[in-house]
């Protein structure tokens, strides 16, 4: 279980259709075990989960489908490895959490939730594989009326996550040391998606160009010692000021880290994650992990889920947090919402995107439909796809939509690289009439260039609810995957 994390410094850091290769391995899906979730890997090796259980190669990227084949909904891409869960499988909170409330509200036997059957027939049903394509999960309570169902509570797919973790606790610790910290230098990405109060953070991209303007964006530099942790100038994890001159969404760059600093590691005694594991070594137990802080942090009381999770392929550690909303010892609204991405300075770092990429479109009340992108430093073509396949020839994209993309922030004359924190991060953009627009982008690095994962598009417009809470509403889903770089 997850005691205390890094939050206030920001360090924390089956059947099968395919032969059976010599380096084939056996995973497990748990949100509590789940059995029917169908998967396809990258070696082709597909089937349903049993138990939890799947097989997959080394080095293969896994994508989970909620029905019977790899035409119905996507729920998650990653890499395969031994223990896959909601939270490993998402790099936001409200995404990990919200896919445990879809399948604890698909589950045939909800009155027993040590396991998750996905064995209705309405999984298969064309007409409900159409609506499951039309939900967002983001904001899946903006999806209720779409989906028909009846959708289990935030608190209760918690709860649940939090039983799942000690089930895992159980059944798969392990000793074997997969990471050494020690004396390596990290860049911690911070990303602030809402603030305490429950108001959305968004980038605004009119000003990127702004000097000291990093929107919901901070990052640390560090590196633990036997001694201590050293911290490198950076532009820090401090957002918002207490004369409110900077917006609770925004990074206060007055904070920055503008020289070396150091603390002795007796200040972290008792901590958990990267900074506790360091001094021997951290296996997956150490790094992956769900909890919900229920506690009196001198005055300020934490009540939040806590989830934890370390890519061994990617090199890529995560850490989520999601308030819960007020209770007795929560006056407040609470719902401030966080993600940190922490690799080392030998990791990627960013994702090419010069090339071919599929772009599927899911809307409201329409079919899902396939475009094929090139996409260069200043300009995006598009050519009709057949299928899920694209055109490898540059003269078949003939068409220009680099404008009806202006939300891929990240691309510029002679740059057409993509951080994580650009593809994690909520953006405000403008359309050629000036009109403010919003896009929440979502992406999971997988395969070893991490350009291998699915890209979420979320095109939004906000909202108020009945709560007075700020509700980002999605009118279009798109998911992008890079198809392979063009011919030479």
């Amino acid at each position: 279980m997850i005691k205390r994390t890094l939050t206030v410094t920001g360090l924390a850091l089956a059947c099968h259709t395919a032969l059976a290769a010599p380096e084939l391995q056996t995973g497990y899906f748990i949100d509590a075990p789940v059995t029917g979730l169908y998967y396809k890997t990258s070696s082709n090796y597909q089937g349903f989960t049993e138990k939890g259980a799947f097989k997959y190669n080394t080095g293969d990227v896994i994508t989970f489908f909620i029905g019977n084949d790899d035409t119905s909904f996507p729920l998650a891409t990653l890499s395969g490895q031994e223990v896959i869960t909601p939270t490993l499988a998402a790099t936001t909170p409200s995404r990990s959490v919200n896919m445990t409330r879809l399948l604890l509200s698909l589950d045939s036997t909800p009155e027993n939730r040590e396991e998750i059957h996905l064995v209705s027939k309405a999984l298969s049903d064309p007409d409900f594989q159409q609506r499951l394509k039309q939900i967002n999960l983001q904001a899946l309570d903006t999806s209720r009326e779409v989906l028909g169902l009846e959708l289990v509570s935030v608190k209760e797919a918690a709860q649940h996550l939090n039983e799942s973790q000690s089930y895992i606790e159980e059944n798969f610790t392990s000793k074997d040391v997969i990471l050494h910290p020690m004396n390596v230098k990290y860049k911690n990405i911070i990303i602030k998606r809402r603030d305490w109060q429950g108001n959305l953070c968004f980038f605004d991209v009119a000003r990127k160009a702004t000097p000291e303007y990093f929107g919901p964006i901070g990052s640390m530099t560090y590196m633990i010692t036997p001694k201590g942790i050293y911290e490198y100038p950076d532009v820090g994890d401090y957002f918002g000021s207490t004369d409110n001159s900077v917006p609770s969404c925004e990074l206060n760059y007055s904070r920055r880290y503008k020289e070396i600093m150091f603390e002795p590691i007796s200040v972290f005694e008792g901590w958990d994650g990267l900074i506790g594991c360091a001094a021997n070594g951290c296996t997956r137990s150490d790094l992956n992990g769900f909890s919900i802080d229920d506690y009196d942090d001198e005055g300020d009381w934490k009540y939040r889920t806590v989830a934890i999770n370390y890519d061994p392929h990617t090199r890529l550690l995560m850490q989520k947090n999601q308030g819960l909303g007020p209770k007795d010892t929560v006056p407040h609204t609470n719902q401030a919402e966080y993600i940190w991405f922490t690799y080392d300075n030998k990791s990627n770092q960013s994702i090419d995107f010069e090339g071919i990429w599929l772009e599927t479109h899911y809307s409201n009340n329409s079919d899902v439909s396939n475009q094929c992108l090139w996409i260069m430093p200043d300009a995006i073509f598009s050519a009709e796809a057949s299928g899920t396949e694209c055109p490898t020839s540059q003269s078949a994209y003939r068409d220009n939509v680099t404008r009806q993309h202006a939300d891929m922030w990240w691309l510029a004359p002679n740059n057409t690289k993509a951080s994580l924190a650009q593809l994690n991060a909520p953006v405000k953009w403008y359309d050629e009439a000036s009109t403010p627009r919003y896009t929440s982008w979502e992406y999971l690095p997988s395969g070893p260039n991490w350009d291998q994962g699915v890209l979420y598009r979320l095109q939004q417009h906000i909202v108020i609810d009945k709560e007075g809470k700020q509700q980002a509403q999605t009118h279009q889903i798109t998911e992008l995957k890079k198809y392979h770089h063009q011919e030479s």
